[in-house]
This record gives structure tokens, sequence and C-alpha cells, in this order.
């Protein structure tokens, strides 16, 4: 519509699976975590150079133009590197249950004192209680061995879900991984970790990463368009090996289909709107 008025926009991409459907005037790609298209927090020189880039192919481009940041964020916050300092076992993929609720009991007493200290938790948007974890763990879990993604499945029956499926299953992981970063965070004596290095942690040191993993594969098995973007919210770009882990249905959009149907449609589908036929 700007654009349409004679004003030229700019844009930030941090999915570039995205932009290259949408195909924008003009996007700059990052490769940043997702909420963070600046980089790293507290860093304004780096992020006043993002925005400068961005702003630049006003000048530069001349035609619809998708430019790569050619810099990685700044990670570390002191420059010192972050390791969980609760010593988890090794997780047991053998076992992929009994592990998951091993870590979860582990880090239970850390989780609880990390809520008396703060007042809050970030555990709940899924309409689990944090009283309720076992339950989210056990959801997580009937995913990652094949409960499918149309309804709740049984084994976490108790809390009072807030979404239908399949999006309920980002909520849902949501919930734990917010319940394992605030059990982390608890620990005396350390530093926070980056949202790269607790993705780092999670993805190569836990069962919760093992299960997660595993999900993607289901979700791969299924071979569903819009199921392959929710993949996208249960596993940051770069820890999913078999591809991007949105999948390829940006890219299949037929010719006579509008970018915009496609993700309207996506979006109905999964907020339980419609069927992930198509």
């Amino acid at each position: 519509m700007l654009e349409a008025q004679g004003i030229a926009t700019t844009s930030i991409s941090i999915i570039r699976e995205h932009s290259e459907v949408v195909r924008p005037p003009r996007a700059l790609w990052v490769p940043f975590p997702l909420g963070r298209p600046l980089g790293a927090a507290d860093h304004p020189e780096f992020q006043t150079d993002v925005l400068r880039s961005a702003l630049r192919l006003l000048e530069t481009a001349e035609a619809p133009t998708i430019a790569e940041y050619p810099h990685d964020a700044p990670d570390l916050v002191d420059g010192s590197s972050w390791a969980c300092a609760l010593e988890l076992p090794e997780p047991d993929v053998s076992d992929l249950e009994a592990a998951l609720r091993a870590e979860v009991d582990l880090l239970r007493p850390w989780y609880e004192e990390s809520r008396r200290r703060r007042g809050r938790t970030t555990v709940g948007i899924s309409g689990a209680r944090p009283d309720q974890i076992d339950a989210v763990t056990s959801f997580v879990l009937a995913c990652a061995e094949g409960a499918g993604f149309t309804e709740p499945p049984p084994a976490a029956s108790g809390p009072q879900w807030n979404h239908p499926m399949p999006i309920l299953l980002r909520h849902v992981v949501e919930d734990l991984r917010a319940f394992y970063q605030e059990a982390v965070a608890a620990r005396p004596g350390q530093r926070p970790p980056t949202q790269h290095e607790m993705h780092s942690w999670i993805f190569n040191d836990t069962a919760l990463g093992q299960a997660l993993i595993e999900i993607g594969r289901r979700i791969a098995d299924v071979g569903d368009r819009p199921l392959q973007l929710m993949r996208g919210f249960i596993i940051p770009e770069g820890f999913w090996h078999d591809g991007p882990t949105w999948g390829s249905a940006t890219r299949q959009v037929e010719p006579q289909q509008r970018p915009q149907d496609f993700f309207d449609y996506a979006a109905g589908y999964l907020a339980g709107e419609t069927t992930g036929a198509d």
C-alpha cells in the first residue's frame, strides 16, 4: 500500500523462505534467532549497524531484493561461555520417556526456587498450571511417540488447554521450554544464557531436545505443509539437520495462489479452523 503511494519501504527478515514468497520490495535477511531481529540485546552499535544496513537498501535496491546481513550477532554477554550448572544425566534415547521425566524431576526444585524468587513464571501459555508440568511432559512425549496432531493426547489429560490442536502443541512446547529456562536461571553465581546458548543446551544436551527433534520427524512423516510451518516454532533454525526447519511449505505455493492466501489458510489450520488437506 505504501509503495503504491510512492513511499519506499524496507524490512528486516528473519525467515528467508517467507520473504522469498512474499517478495517485499526490499528486505535485509539477518541470521539471528526468532525474536531478535536486531541481534543480541545490549549491543547498541551492532543494532544500529543492522538498522543502517536495512535503510541503505532504500538507496541501492532497484528491484525486489533480499540482501544478506554479513555478520553474526554477538551472543556472549561478558565474553565467557555459558554452561548449565545443573548436572543432568546424558539423555538415554533408547528410553526417551524415562530420560525426559528424570530431567523434569531434577529441574523441578530449581524451577520452584526461581518462581519463588521472581514471584512469577512464564509457564502457563498452554493452559496448564505450573503444578501440571507432568501433564505438559506427557503431552510432549505422546506427540514424540506418534500420538498425532489432531487432538490433545489422552495421556495429557487434566489441564484446561487454551488452544485447539495443532497450534496447542507449540504452546505446550513453549511451557516446557520455559520450565527448563527458569530452572537453570535459578542457579546462583552464573549469568543467564543467551537465546542461542539455551537452544544449544536444550537440543544438544537434554532429553527435551531429543523429544522435540522426534516431534519434528513425526511432522515430516505426516508431510502436511501447514504443519511444517509449526515445526519452525518448535525447532529453531540451525537445530533441524534435514533442511529448513520450516520445511519447503513456503516454497510450494501454486502459481495461481497468492502467497497471502496460503498463509491465511495455514493460520486457520493451525488455529483448528480448517483441515490440513490441500
